[in-house]
């Protein structure tokens, strides 16, 4: 699937792609973020845009911008670890009608690592299959 985007909502993850309607994951992946020694699996909403490499998180408390990160993209609550990226806080354009948040532009990644997490969203591979 070619520019896609997976958007989250309480764990509810759906992917969508060249033009197509959003289609439901059929299992719950969440996010952990973590900054400095501090590691938050509250399970944020988020968007993921694979192509551009960026994601949206929701949050009340955003870090600064410029602040590097690391995110763990996985199913709970075994904790089946999907994608593990690297990210650095971009700045926010204005309050706005934007929602609360913060904007991560992904860094030091492999795109197959972001293909993968796509791979299992929509589905041609299969949770046990082995990392690649």
């Amino acid at each position: 699937m070619e520019n896609s985007v997976l958007y989250d909502r309480g764990g509810h993850l759906q992917i969508s792609g060249n033009g197509n309607m959003r289609k439901l994951v059929p299992f719950p992946v969440c996010l952990a973020v973590k900054y400095e020694n501090d590691l938050a699996e509250t399970c944020p909403d988020f968007v993921l845009n694979i192509e551009e490499s960026w994601v949206f998180i929701r949050t009340d408390h955003p870090l600064p911008a410029g602040t590097p990160l690391l995110m763990h993209f996985y199913i709970p609550p075994e904790t089946k670890l999907l994608a593990e990226v690297s990210g650095t806080v971009l700045p926010v354009a204005g309050p706005g009608s934007q929602p609360i948040g913060m904007m991560v532009k992904v860094t030091r990644f492999s795109r197959r690592k972001l293909r993968r997490l796509e791979g299992y969203a929509s589905g041609e591979r299969h949770l046990v299959d082995k990392a690649a």
